[in-house]
């Protein structure tokens, strides 16, 4: 094995704290590929490089990216497509200008480009100068589906938190609590995920979803998430995965996106199938645990609430500037178990404002009915029989309020109608209309 090689793989020496600690560097499927020493031949450090190699250097010696050689980095195959994210990464900016002191026009600079047709005729198309934290911006509002803008988001909010401030490259550290937070929220995004897989493979009933997310802590942790809570004192309504230090987080992250991945690979049928495979990632990412460190997940302590360390991240001077919109609520049950702390609304009246906060959050700001479905009874208390399906119909009266949302797209007070929100094939998506609405109507919980 080449030293290049040494250096983007684990290896036994290393802690399992240092080994986890290069997520970011390191897909994570390669903490089960110790094993078998694999090396994916796309590596995020070879992302990293294609980026850096695109910078351009100005003649004050600044240094910026030009806004149609990310297109192409980001896999857009058309212009306007890009453009349409940059305009979402310029809103984003002007959002939050009063209080980052970030400005449009410090970061993004039009520039005319000229070029000679076939017919000989000069044709004159945009581009733009690009600052690190334009880039930043464009990334987070950018498709996460994918695989580079995954890349960046991560590269952006987790490895380097670099931004542009007039002349100055300030480089902030990564710290503890920038660790947790970027974990955690993967986490969040990953569990919806593998939920989707689990459900292409059997797992349907909440009773079901339950056993599921259980089998894959017991693989990790040889307990229930009720005997995981007890062991670290932690009170029943207490989420786990809130209290987890990044080390902890990372190992859950492996299990999750690995499972995913099994099951979907491997095609897996059948609710038990399911659950054994969730049981057998889980025993191997405690497997690399032990073998590494020695440090078995139980025994890691429980921590501050993952608020606690937004809320210190926020504080830090140049903090809380990446532009997407934060998860208002974190999602309360990723195992299908509604717990208390859910907020009461009338569901026909303000159903829609919560709606549109779950679209805002994820790529593109689209949102399919059967995921809002889902999403919704993490934020919103479902009032008590209202979730119960119709035997004649197969709906509940809950998702047919959602389904409302779109098939009474025409009436007057509907937010569709309003132009906060568009109706798509099979889904919504919020407009720029809808994205100001939940910024202004959410700010005190932002």
């Amino acid at each position: 094995m080449s030293s290049e090689e040494d250096q983007t793989k684990f290896n036994l020496d290393m802690s399992f704290d240092e080994a986890l600690g290069r997520y970011v560097q390191t897909k994570p499927e390669e903490l089960l590929a110790v094993q078998n020493e694999e090396i994916p031949e796309a590596t995020i450090d070879s992302l990293i490089a294609d980026f850096e190699s695109v910078a351009v250097t100005g003649d004050d010696g600044s240094e910026y990216w030009l806004a149609r050689d990310l297109q192409k980095l980001f896999e857009y195959a058309k212009w306007e497509n890009f453009e349409s994210v940059i305009s979402k990464a310029m809103f984003s900016c002007s959002t939050t200008a009063t209080e980052t002191g970030q400005e449009v026009a410090d970061h993004w600079l039009p520039e005319v480009r000229k070029s000679i047709s076939g017919k000989g005729r000069e044709i004159a198309s945009i581009d733009y100068k690009m600052s690190r934290y334009a880039c930043y911006l464009t990334a987070m509002n950018a498709d996460g589906r994918k695989r580079p803008v995954a890349f960046a988001q991560g590269y952006f909010a987790a490895q380097t938190r670099r931004q542009e401030v007039a002349d100055n490259a300030v480089a902030i550290p990564l710290s503890e609590d920038d660790k947790r937070v970027f974990l955690r929220d993967q986490i969040k995004e990953h569990n919806k995920k593998l939920s989707s897989a689990a459900k292409g493979a059997g797992v349907v009933t909440p009773d079901q979803f339950a056993r599921f997310h259980t089998m894959g802590y017991k693989g990790l942790y040889g307990m229930s998430k009720a005997q995981i809570q007890k062991r670290k004192g932690l009170k029943k309504s207490a989420d786990i995965l809130d209290r987890m230090g990044s080390t902890e987080l990372a190992a859950n992250f492996f299990r999750v996106t690995q499972t995913e991945e099994k099951l979907r690979n491997e095609n897996i049928k059948g609710a038990h199938l399911a659950n054994r495979a969730h049981f057998e990632v889980g025993q191997q990412v405690r497997e690399a645990m032990m073998r590494i460190s020695g440090t078995k997940p139980e025994d890691l302590p429980a921590v501050d609430t993952i608020a606690q360390a937004r809320k210190r991240l926020k504080s830090i001077p140049m903090r809380g500037q990446i532009g997407e919109i934060a998860p208002i609520s974190e999602p309360i049950a990723d195992e299908s178990v509604i717990e208390p702390g859910l907020v009461e609304i009338d569901l026909k009246a303000d159903l829609w404002k919560y709606a549109l906060l779950i679209m805002v959050q994820r790529p593109n700001m689209e949102i399919s009915t059967s995921d809002l479905i889902a999403e919704l009874p993490n934020y919103v208390r479902i009032p008590d029989g209202t979730d119960v399906k119709n035997s004649s119909r197969g709906d509940s009266k809950f998702s047919q309020i959602v389904r409302n949302l779109k098939s009474h797209k025409d009436s007057a007070t509907n937010f569709i109608r309003l132009g906060y929100a568009e109706a798509i094939p099979r889904g919504f998506r919020a407009t720029e209309k809808g994205r100001a609405f939940v910024l202004e109507f959410f700010k005190d919980r932002l």
